[in-house]
């Protein structure tokens, strides 16, 4: 049995995280996995096959299936991997998160997904699932699940480290607020010579960012890194995660950073007060103001007792999102 993970997903919300790791685990137990996106979709993937495709083979996703013998398809936010299940003949589950909605509006989603062995629905929240929005079709709810990591020297103070690391993870866009995270670190840095900040990601804000770091003349202390960079190792070296974005960009990697044991600073938003209790298992300030952001991470990054406190609250969301239950749903439906 050959299973084919589709990644997709829209603007603010990508299938790549769960696709990776779904494929990872699913692999590790035997079975013949492919992951399948659109080209530059997947940025970094170890020890899974991956296969590409380009936009202008959307339309002929069903050959690719056919082609690579796929016996069965998990398609994570992807219609059009569901609708070439369909033509080739190929059983397939959907899975996306509660609420998802692709780009564009697709009038045959329903219809499509009806003939779909099973849709799993990531619930962020222990509230009951809005069945309504899924009426007609064979839907299972599991709480969105968690990707974390050990994390390394989270109980070691800071006067025993060579080096202290920030890290902060999503697209270089505006709505992310890594422009604020820098004036920040702009005004922390000079009085903090033993920290690091590094920023993971792509995007079109890149030039502007670069151009603030040298002009306030900190390179010796910050870094962009591309986002096929591993986040997840970085979060393992990581002392704080900061989230500064004002909206629910990239809020995924929220759940993964604190499920990693990470003392978080977040700006508030719907996406992070779901996560964060504030001052027990993270730290939320008012959205787009500099300064109550810089005074909340300057008091993390001083207060090494207050990091370790947190940091294992925050742990906790590990077993409140876990991943094993995603991945046995997974399973059940492969039967």
């Amino acid at each position: 049995m050959k299973i084919v993970v589709v990644v997709g997903g829209n603007k603010q919300v990508s299938g790549a995280r769960l696709g990776v790791k779904l494929a990872e685990v699913l692999g590790a137990d035997g079975r013949e996995v492919m992951l399948l996106a659109q080209k530059g979709k997947i940025k970094f993937a170890s020890g899974v096959t991956l296969k590409e495709y380009t936009p202008l083979q959307i339309k002929t996703l069903d050959k690719i299936l056919v082609k690579e013998n796929a016996s069965f398809v998990i398609s994570l936010m992807n219609l059009p991997a569901c609708e070439a299940a369909v033509k080739a003949n190929i059983p397939f589950t959907y899975i996306e998160p509660e609420g998802f909605k692709e780009d564009k509006p697709v009038k045959t989603k329903k219809t499509t997904l009806k003939k779909a062995r099973q849709v799993v629905v990531l619930r962020s929240s222990e509230g009951p699932l809005a069945k309504k929005n899924y009426a007609g079709l064979k839907v299972q709810d599991v709480l969105s699940p968690a990707i974390w990591v050990e994390h390394y020297n989270y109980n070691k103070p800071a006067c025993f480290k060579k080096e202290n690391n920030i890290v902060a993870v999503g697209p270089l866009v505006k709505e992310s607020g890594f422009d604020k995270l820098l004036e920040t670190w702009a005004r922390l840095a000079p009085a903090h010579k033993t920290w690091h900040l590094t920023i993971v990601g792509d995007g079109t804000g890149k030039t502007a960012l670069q151009r603030f770091i040298t002009k306030n003349k900190l390179e010796a202390s910050t870094e962009i890194v591309p986002e096929s960079s591993d986040a997840y190792s970085l979060l393992r070296n990581a002392d704080i995660f900061a989230y500064p974005a004002v909206g629910p960009v990239q809020a995924e990697i929220l759940l993964d950073a604190m499920a990693s044991k990470l003392p978080c600073v977040a700006c508030e938003s719907p996406a992070v007060t779901a996560l964060i209790t504030n001052g027990v298992n993270g730290v939320i300030v008012n959205a787009g103001e500099e300064e109550p952001f810089t005074i909340a991470l300057d008091d993390l990054m001083v207060n090494w007792g207050k990091r370790v406190g947190i940091a294992i609250e925050a742990s906790k969301l590990k077993d409140k999102y876990p991943f094993d239950v995603f991945v046995q749903a997974v399973k059940a439906i492969l039967k």
